[in-house]
């Protein structure tokens, strides 16, 4: 008896310290796209100064994979998808008009801002807001219950299957179109679990995508989809912190 609790206990010490590794393991990845990055920090503002009233400029969405442990790219359904999700928060939180969304294929982490100079004349805005998602992802052998619901936050139950988490990291940068220099920039973080059988069978519990016990599970529309609804939600989540920080960060007076 004692031995099964501590088996238990080990391995939510386990699951705990193999999280907080998972979110070292999604770096901070856009001084790698930027020339000139203020310090690092949760939400870090520069001593530019934004125009009184709306500012208008074009979304910039980048998925980037090119780092170790990177998470497989998203299809390009879910970029859209989170693209308009991410629009529809800024321009319902801030002073911000999208007027373009734009998913660039030719932009690589090398640090010049030319490529964000020649978006900004492509569509004829002043600012761009620059986005760039990225997740590491991990997945181990687990028993799952039967009835897809964990009792009292332990693990364990009759089936075998798998347990995969995602841990997205979402960066923002409002960058001056004529410079391609960020004015103010601020992230976000989440991660959602993903359960699924190792025998594909017809469940209505499984796969299933979790996130905070207070949030209702989802789930995908079939195996082919529970990975690509794995990353979609743990990027809502992510793209819902960046944007409050965001936000945060306007409001309290460091960007003017």
């Amino acid at each position: 008896m004692w031995l099964h609790i501590l088996c238990r206990v080990a391995g939510l010490v386990v699951l705990v310290l193999v999280s907080a590794c998972s979110f070292e393991n999604s770096p901070k990845r856009l001084p790698a796209y930027l020339a000139a990055v203020p310090a690092t920090g949760e939400v870090v503002a520069t001593s530019h100064t934004l125009p009184r009233g709306e500012v208008t400029g074009a979304l910039v969405m980048i998925n980037d994979t090119e780092f170790p442990k990177s998470a497989p790219g998203l299809r390009a359904g879910t970029q859209q998808h989170l693209g308009e999700y991410l629009q529809a928060e800024i321009q319902k939180q801030l002073p911000i008009h999208v007027s373009s969304m734009v998913f660039p294929d030719g932009i690589h982490p090398n640090g010049s801002p030319e490529p964000f100079i020649q978006l900004a004349q492509d569509q004829k805005v002043p600012y761009l807001l620059l986005a760039v998602l990225s997740s590491s992802e991990w997945e181990v052998s687990d028993r799952l219950p039967l009835g897809g619901f964990q009792q009292g936050g332990m693990r364990g139950g009759g089936l075998v299957g798998y347990r995969a988490e995602n841990y997205a990291h979402v960066e923002l940068a409002l960058l001056d179109g004529q410079t391609g220099r960020p004015i103010v920039t601020t992230d976000g973080r989440a991660w959602a679990t993903l359960e699924r059988l190792a025998v594909p069978l017809e469940s209505n519990v499984y796969p299933v995508v979790r996130r905070e016990q207070s949030q209702p599970p989802i789930y995908p529309k079939s195996e082919g989809d529970a990975f690509e609804t794995l990353r979609w939600v743990s990027g809502q989540d992510a793209i819902a912190q960046a944007v409050m920080h965001l936000e945060q960060a306007w409001k309290s007076g460091k960007v003017s």
